[in-house]
């Protein structure tokens, strides 16, 4: 591409202020500005699209310095652990921590899986998994000397594609106790090493986070991107501080997802919802996805259509930017998956989703028509009012119903899914089979609300996405 067309391509860029370009010669300087940071970078145009979108979906201040959360999209879980539930204590998988693991109290340099512990001076603290009964978190007592404390291999990945690595901490030490005062803080480092471990590709810092007088659960995230070549990384969390009196914590819900450009969905009035009245039905109208920032140079869809907004059906040949709705007469939702390469739509690990757009049908009101008042004439009156009148059965409402709960597991390899029981390599390994089970039932005419949980084969063991959904 020549120097015209980047110079083109990096006006029409719109990142708020963050971008000033200067020609000197036949070089391109772009001097980027981020609060606290000044840096000068001079590259080929395909890392100068990466450095720039990275402005634009990162809240990022320096590289190896501060962590940063995605700003655009993201994408569906490549990993995701909440460390399961129940009772007792449970060691990480062999190759996850160089600490020691212990049933008992934790001591410096050790650790355990649980949903409690007894330490005197320490929170008792609930684990941070929305609706985890008996759910159970990492619990770190840091070592005398920084150091590595969680390291997990991830494969599948996209190439050049970004990635958030993200997970919640909490400090679980009390400030200004008698037996250690304001204690020591806790400080963690979220790094991205290359496959062989020789390589740091990202690094951040949480800096130190004092206890309180309340427990207090915080998601911290890095951002990174994959290279030209790169499929598989090792995601790290290092404790900074020394041991001692303080700097013991607790992580839960680690996560990795995908992270792209915001992509809305609006129609023709640049709406991204509309009601209509029953009596307007058959609706239709057509839908356009437009990419917020645009710092890709393509963009491929794949339409996407939900009764409830929460399950999802790929809408067969609706891969354009724009979408035109069948006539409906029910609320429906739409979106479509994102990716910048065509092949990339068919990856878990790569798409990433646009804004909800809702078609909402309003029923409506039947329409009462009034005798009309003649002068001089008096309106008509039923001689009788004892006339029966038909009482209409009401149908049950299943919103007020008590739903009934029911646990699904999937193993798959690949594509197939696996019914014999497997040993799942994951942070807490365990052997799981594909199933199901009801966990408590509800009304026979009310919803089910389904628990899925579903592990697929990698190299390193399985991968795990959960979801919860109500089935009608």
């Amino acid at each position: 591409m020549s120097f015209s067309e980047m110079i083109n391509f990096l006006k029409y860029l719109k990142i708020n202020g963050l971008l000033f370009v200067t020609k000197y010669l036949k070089k391109l300087h772009i001097v980027m500005y981020s609060v606290n940071l000044k840096f000068m970078l001079v590259h080929s145009l395909d890392n100068i699209k990466i450095i720039l979108l990275g402005l634009c979906l990162f809240h990022v201040q320096l590289v190896r310095a501060q962590l940063g959360i995605c700003k655009g999209t993201l994408g569906p879980p490549i990993f995701m652990e909440d460390f399961g539930s129940g009772n007792g204590n449970v060691k990480l998988a062999k190759g996850r921590t160089t600490y020691s693991f212990t049933r008992n109290r934790p001591r410096d340099g050790s650790y355990t899986v649980s949903n409690r512990h007894n330490h005197f001076n320490w929170f008792k603290l609930n684990d941070h998994t929305p609706n985890d009964e008996n759910g159970k978190m990492l619990i770190v007592n840091a070592s005398f000397e920084p150091g590595e404390f969680f390291r997990l291999p991830i494969s599948g990945l996209c190439k050049s594609t970004f990635y958030e690595f993200s997970s919640w901490i909490v400090n679980l030490t009390r400030t200004n106790t008698e037996a250690c005062g304001k204690g020591i803080p806790i400080n963690v480092s979220y790094q991205i090493w290359n496959n062989t471990n020789e390589k740091l590709l990202a690094s951040g810092n949480t800096g130190p986070i004092y206890g309180g007088s309340e427990p207090t659960w915080r998601r911290f995230a890095l951002m990174f991107t994959t290279r030209p070549n790169e499929t598989s990384v090792i995601l790290k969390i290092r404790n900074n501080g020394k041991g001692g009196c303080g700097n013991d914590l607790a992580l839960d819900d680690i996560t990795l997802r995908p992270c792209g450009d915001i992509v809305n969905v609006v129609d023709k009035n640049n709406k991204s919802r509309v009601a209509v009245n029953d009596t307007d039905t058959p609706f239709t109208t057509t839908l356009i996805a437009k990419p917020k920032f645009e710092a890709f140079p393509f963009y491929f869809y794949q339409w996407q259509q939900s009764k409830n907004g929460v399950n999802w059906k790929d809408i067969p040949r609706a891969n354009k930017a724009t979408y035109k709705i069948p006539s409906i007469s029910s609320k429906v939702y739409y979106r479509t998956k994102v990716s910048n390469k065509v092949q990339d739509l068919n990856f878990t690990s790569c798409y990433y989703y646009s804004e909800n757009y809702e078609v909402n049908v309003l029923k409506s009101k039947p329409g009462v028509t009034k005798r009309p008042v003649v002068k001089g004439v008096t309106n008509l009156v039923p001689e009788t009012t004892n006339a029966t009148v038909p009482i209409k059965k009401q149908d049950l409402d299943k919103a007020n119903l008590p739903k009934t709960h029911k646990q699904v597991i999937i193993v798959k390899h690949g594509n197939k899914v696996i019914f014999d029981k497997v040993w799942f390599d994951g942070v807490i390994g365990k052997f799981v089979q594909t199933g199901e089970k009801i966990l408590s039932k509800g009304h026979p005419k009310g919803s089910t609300v389904v628990h899925e949980t579903v592990y697929t084969k990698t190299i390193y063991g399985y991968n795990s996405f959960r979801r919860v959904y109500i089935k009608e």
